[in-house]
């Protein structure tokens, strides 16, 4: 958080994942506000935060914006971030207890767009830690009921093993990911929800952030990364 910018929820937390998912792309300030679906004034805000903290350069006003600690924003992200405590969830229950199984059954259904999230959304992406439930984020609560009459979904008030996540805003979807005909959210975004999720969230969060650092060194074109092995 920056003076008066809160970097890491809202409208600048849509900036930020353009920035992440694209690293190391450089952007000029009014093509990320397109690309961010955000007014200029709120991508300026942030920009100009990110540069007051150091984590980003802009060598003069026609300059791109580039990230120069992703590592750093990242994870000061996640670490702000309670995936459970701040979204609203919907909940049902499946009799179908094979996770892999209930999965399968979204490819063959052309629903609601969705985005599989938490240790669930992992399995292909860094498969690591065996999930006993599933979140997927929706736009709305009248997507999630229509997925529960898709997928044949019982209704429960607590303790359900399927779980829709209401995206505060569409941005949660930027960069939708799709494995073996399975839509994910993007690796950023899967790293933001894990890293504060009970149980083994922390340990498959940090399987995670090892595929979004062997993309990004493959984008940048080097062996290291600046802030990799640096705390929060």
């Amino acid at each position: 958080m920056v003076g008066q910018v809160n970097l890491f929820k809202g409208k600048a937390s849509k900036v930020l994942r353009v920035l992440l998912v694209n690293y190391p792309k450089t952007w000029k300030i009014r093509a990320l506000a397109k690309e961010a679906q955000v007014s200029l004034g709120w991508a300026s805000k942030v920009a100009q935060a990110l540069v007051k903290e150091k984590i980003a350069i802009k060598e003069s006003r026609r300059a791109e914006l580039k990230i120069m600690l992703p590592f750093d924003l990242l994870r000061r992200w996640a670490a702000y971030t309670n995936f459970i405590a701040n979204t609203k969830f919907i909940e049902y229950y499946s009799i179908e207890q094979d996770i892999s199984k209930f999965l399968s059954n979204l490819r063959n259904i052309n629903g609601p767009e969705y985005g599989l999230t938490g240790i669930s959304g992992t399995l292909l992406v860094a498969p690591h830690v065996r999930p006993t439930d599933v979140y997927l984020y929706v736009k709305s609560e009248n997507d999630a009921l229509t997925w529960s009459k898709l997928l044949n979904l019982l209704p429960i008030e607590k303790q359900g093993n399927i779980h829709f996540a209401i995206a505060e805003d569409e941005g949660i979807f930027y960069g939708l990911q799709e494995k073996e005909g399975i839509k994910i959210v993007s690796d950023v975004q899967l790293y933001v929800d894990l890293l504060n999720y009970h149980g083994r969230g922390p340990e498959a969060a940090e399987s995670v952030l090892e595929v979004i650092e062997r993309r990004w060194k493959v984008n940048e074109g080097t062996n290291v990364l600046p802030g990799r092995n640096r705390g929060l």
